[in-house]
């Protein structure tokens, strides 16, 4: 018997090499994605089996088993999920930023024809309530996370899967259900089973409805039954019932009145026991509905089952159900596969081979990015936009010393695939420097107006890889753990046009605040750690990438791509160009090739003779034995030559290319710039640069003039102010903007868009913000609520909006409602916090209305509503600090209060608009100058009914801009205005609707617009 050498090996030794060994394994060759097509092995063999299988994005979806199956049995033994969850991730468009994989099913849905539970008592199929708007609210009946019966919130009946695979569920009360095998209904344990899997072993959870409902209050009142109640339970449940409903006081009196038997009982028990009694699969295949149901994610069908309706966070259905093919944009991952551009190795078994690398002419790894923990390292590398890469990639070839800043230029920062926020820049910088840095992302969140004076946060975008459902959970927490405060309730309204998370506050909330503290205790914020790890050399080594080392990487495969390509076309159109060589001497020589293959006795001889007696190549004999006699045609004759001449051409070129590195990378750009026009799409990630950051906002911002209006319930919108021309005395204006019902514009300026606006309110405080910051909107549209910009507290309103160039040398002079003046110098008002800062002092029951900015030395005039006004010297008004309350201005009767005030410049009329649209201009020196808090003069004549709109001091050359409570704007020139004496009544100004009133006015200098006064009609480039 042999015997074996025993050598000892130290078992130190032998487990760091085996470690090592497993470690690099687990590195290589499961993952790391490779920086040169940017794909995780699993990932490639997936695209090249789909590939292979002919499963392209014109054909028709195949079943993800079908693929699954075949990447395992050829290619990655690592098991059936490995393979099905990396497919499933390249179909997600909210992981992947463009997705590899084009794939359909998830959760099961009903046919058209199934009819819904619905709460008023009726019942109605998928397809009516698809003929109802998205948003359009049908309650249906649900089971709560304690196993209640409870109301649910169903909307937006849609088709979910066309030409689906069906079954027939028949259940022991007679009643049929079809829908897809993987539609899940809910067990009387709260846990959910597929409908192909039931049996009549499977209790299911059912709704118990009286045979006649129950008033309470407004609403049906439905009995529920815990899940564990047993059907004897049950029957008496129903006997009580009875009972109640006909006046009955004990169960045997039911029993032996309204029953036959006990019998009879259990008989009309047994038709609510939800059991399946049989499943049968249908030939058939036809569209099949969903509903979104709110809060429960369940909802109840005619019969009494409780099913489930998807949401987020379920993982796919099983690869059975699911179909797949390769989008268009992944097959730009394996074009020219065939043409020896890539490397193919053995498989497992050495039964098959599979690409080392695709040919990649997408590039990839900063598209979509890449994810991944190996043994000792991880790699996390964010998505791209096409566009920017492919920008990036073109300059880089261009100027091959390019930096990383101006790389920068090109591609920005990443651009993930659910949009959201990055604030800053530096930690992209620190990435694309170095392959390490964390950026933060924030979501998308603005506040609606909601009902009873409440406010909501809407959320409409969420950083990457947050999920929806899970947030909503971790909302709810910090709720009940009184982390957070003010959120009554969280609904997910997100349907087909998109994301849509409510968030609604209580009356008293602040929403800035509450939204300020989501960012700091949800996943509203998180900080996403970039690490751009990825195998390069050829896929051996692991390395953290630079931004230009990782476009490098990409260029320099693209061009041995390209090499390998050319010389594959170039070795075949060489043989070509051999064979056509071969059937010109034949042609040439026709005659005397005919006859010595006449004369050979076998095919063989005469293959060696045409070889001996015309020095020809083995392959070009067997050309010309092939050769059918029509091409002895002088038509087929004169095909072969032109075909001889294009390939001798082709061969020109292609050598020209090997020969001339700069018509590949020359090529490369042609290439990416068809990416571009073929797949490109605008960014979805706003960057927004930090306050600290090398770029501010307001570097980016033109100077031009806006137009911006406030209304009473506080939505705020910016426009260009030539949006409107003008017009004469008297017209009817133009729609300036979409009031909500109840809803006046009160405020109106014209400004830069680079001045600060301060916003004055009721309360005495005083808000900045930049002009440019209000939300740019259309026409007719109703703006942004201002709590969205500023933190208002509740019920606080603005009164006075002012725009300021400028903080230094100049005052502020305030008024209020009973006539209070004050003045303070600007600067004190330079640096206004967040939360807003005092303004003014208040007595109870006053309002602060007014506030201009002076130089110091004008008079002030104060109008009141009764047609009063008053005039006196601002020296009268001493500067006061902010807190200050004021001196009295004018005295007030007591059915009567300010309206206006304005500064006094000479030259100047007073216009006064009152709210029926009668106005004048009266010259400022029929105003005599009287001390401060007299009760004023006369300065209108007011019809009865009508009071004093507005007042404004104006020129000639002035133009003016009114606005009334139904959003219709005029413009017109203040020389279009009479001017009367002061105890007049004025002229008409605009023709109001009977049930319109003027609500607001604006004066600017005619040197700062477009002054169109020729103008008969309004017209808007809208």
């Amino acid at each position: 018997m042999e015997i074996g050498i025993v050598r000892p090996i130290s078992i130190t030794s032998e487990v760091r090499t085996a470690y090592l060994s497993y470690a690099m394994s687990v590195i290589v060759s499961r993952a790391l994605p490779d920086a040169r097509d940017g794909l995780k092995p699993v990932q490639r063999r997936i695209l090249y089996g789909m590939w292979d299988m002919g499963y392209r994005n014109n054909r028709p979806y195949k079943k993800s088993a079908g693929i699954v199956g075949d990447v395992l049995g050829k290619m990655h033994p690592h098991g059936d999920s490995a393979v099905y969850d990396a497919l499933a991730r390249m179909a997600q468009p909210w992981s992947m930023r463009y997705p590899l994989v084009d794939g359909q099913g998830n959760f099961g849905c009903f046919t058209g024809d199934t009819r819904i539970k619905l709460l008023d008592g009726t019942e109605r199929t998928f397809a009516e309530l698809a003929e109802l708007s998205p948003d359009e609210i049908f309650y249906v009946y649900s089971v709560n996370s304690t196993g209640q019966i409870v109301i649910g919130e169903g909307r937006y009946s849609r088709i979910t899967r066309r030409d689906a695979e069906l079954v027939e569920l028949t259940f022991d009360d007679g009643s049929t259900v079809r829908c897809t095998p993987d539609h899940r209904f809910m067990l009387r344990d709260g846990t959910w089973k597929q409908a192909h899997e039931l049996t009549i072993e499977d209790s299911l959870m059912a709704g118990y409805f009286d045979t006649a409902p129950v008033r309470h209050g407004s609403n049906d009142y439905l009995r529920v039954l815990q899940p564990s109640t047993s059907k004897y339970e049950f029957v008496h449940h129903l006997a009580d019932r009875y009972n109640e409903q006909r006046g009955f006081t004990t169960r045997s009196t039911k029993l032996t009145s309204y029953f036959a038997s006990f019998d009879e009982v259990l008989q009309v028990a047994a038709t609510h026991n939800h059991r399946v009694v049989s499943v049968r699969w249908l030939d058939e295949r036809v569209d099949v509905y969903d509903i979104t149901v709110d809060e429960h994610h369940n909802f109840m069908l005619a019969n009494g089952c409780v099913v489930h309706n998807s949401v987020d966070g379920d993982p796919p259905a099983a690869m059975r159900y699911t179909e797949a093919r390769l989008t268009a944009i992944a097959e730009e991952l394996l074009f020219d596969i065939e043409k020896n551009t890539v490397d193919f190795r053995d498989n497992f078994d050495g039964s098959y081979r599979e690409p080392s690398v695709l040919p990649a002419t997408l590039p990839n790894l900063l598209l979509n990015g890449a994810s991944g923990i190996a043994v000792g390292m991880a790699t996390n590398i964010p998505p791209h936009n096409l566009n920017e890469v492919c920008d990036a990639l073109v300059h880089l070839i261009d100027n091959p010393e390019a930096t990383i800043e101006e790389l920068m230029k090109f591609l920005p920062g990443p651009d993930f695939p659910t949009a959201a926020s990055i604030l800053g820049i530096e930690g992209i910088l620190a990435a694309y420097s170095t392959g390490r840095g964390q950026i933060i992302l924030r979501a998308k969140a603005h506040i609606e107006e909601g009902s009873r004076g409440a406010f909501n946060i809407i959320v409409t975008e969420l950083p990457y890889q947050v999920n929806k459902a899970r947030l909503q959970e971790r909302m709810a927490e910090l709720v009940k753990d009184r982390k957070i405060e003010g959120i009554r309730d969280v609904r997910d309204e997100s349907d087909r046009t998109g994301m849509r998370l409510v968030i609604l506050l209580k009356q008293d909330a602040q929403p800035k605040k509450v939204l300020n503290a989501l960012y700091k205790h949800t996943q509203m914020q998180t900080t996403f750690g970039i690490n751009m790890l990825a195998l390069v050399d050829g896929g051996r080594q692991p390395r953290v990438l630079t931004l230009k080392r990782m476009l490098q990487e990409y260029i320099n495969h693209r061009q041995e791509v390209i090499r390998r390509r050319t010389e594959f076309d170039l070795a075949k159109a060489r043989a070509r160009a051999h064979i056509l060589e071969g059937l010109k001497i034949a042609l040439d020589n026709i005659d005397a090739v005919i006859r010595t293959i006449r004369e050979s006795r076998t095919t063989d001889s005469a293959r060696n003779n045409l070889i001996r007696n015309f020095s020809l190549s083995e392959i070009q004999a067997n050309a010309i034995l092939d050769m059918q006699l029509r091409r002895l045609a002088a038509l087929e004759r004169k095909k072969i030559e032109d075909e001889y001449n294009e390939v001798i051409k082709l061969i020109a070129e292609l050598e020209d290319i090997l020969a001339n590195p700069k018509r590949v990378l020359h090529m490369i750009q042609t290439d990416l710039r068809g990416l571009k026009e073929k797949y490109g799409d605008e960014r979805r990630t706003r960057i927004v640069p930090d306050v600290s950051g090398e770029v501010s906002d307001e570097d980016l911002i033109p100077d031009i003039r806006v137009m911006i209006t406030l209304t009473n319930r506080g939505y705020i919108k910016r426009q260009i102010a030539d949006v409107y021309r003008t017009q004469r005395r008297g017209g009817r204006g133009v729609k300036g903007m979409k009031t909500r019902e109840q809803d006046i514009v009160s405020h109106l300026l014209t400004c830069s868009s680079l001045e600060n606006l301060l916003f004055f309110t009721d309360k005495g405080k005083v808000y900045q913000l930049k002009a440019h910051e209000v939300p740019d909107s259309s026409r007719t549209a109703k703006g942004l609520p201002l709590v969205n910009l500023i933190s208002l507290e509740p019920g606080e309103q603005v009164t006075s909006m002012l725009a300021v160039s400028s903080f230094d040398g100049e005052y502020l002079v305030m008024a209020t409602q009973r006539g209070k003046i004050k003045r303070t110098l600007l600067r004190e008002y330079s640096q206004v916090r967040s939360n807003g800062l005092i303004a003014i002092g208040l007595e109870d029951g006053d309002v602060l209305g007014w506030v201009h900015v002076s130089h110091g030395s004008e008079d002030i005039l104060l109008t009141t509503i009764r047609g009063q006004t008053a005039r006196f010297k601002q020296s009268e008004v001493r500067p006061m600090g902010r807190p200050a309350t004021g001196v009295n201005g004018i005295s007030l009767d007591a059915n009567d209060r300010v309206i206006s005030m304005q500064l006094v410049q000479p030259g100047q009329d007073l216009l006064v608009v009152t709210a029926r649209g009668m106005g004048k201009r009266t010259a400022l020196a029929e105003y005599p100058t009287k001390g401060r808090a007299t009760g004023g003069v006369i300065t209108m004549k007011l019809r009865p009914g009508d009071e004093i709109a507005g007042a404004a001091i104006v020129t000639d050359n002035s133009l003016l801009t009114f606005i009334t409570a139904a959003g219709v704007v005029m413009r017109t020139s203040a020389d279009e205005v009479a001017q009367l004496g002061r105890n007049t009544q004025g002229v008409i100004v605009l023709n109001l609707d009977r049930d319109d009133r003027l609500a607001a006015l604006s004066v600017e200098e005619a040197e700062m617009t477009d002054n169109d006064h020729e103008s008969p009609m309004l017209i808007s480039p809208n």
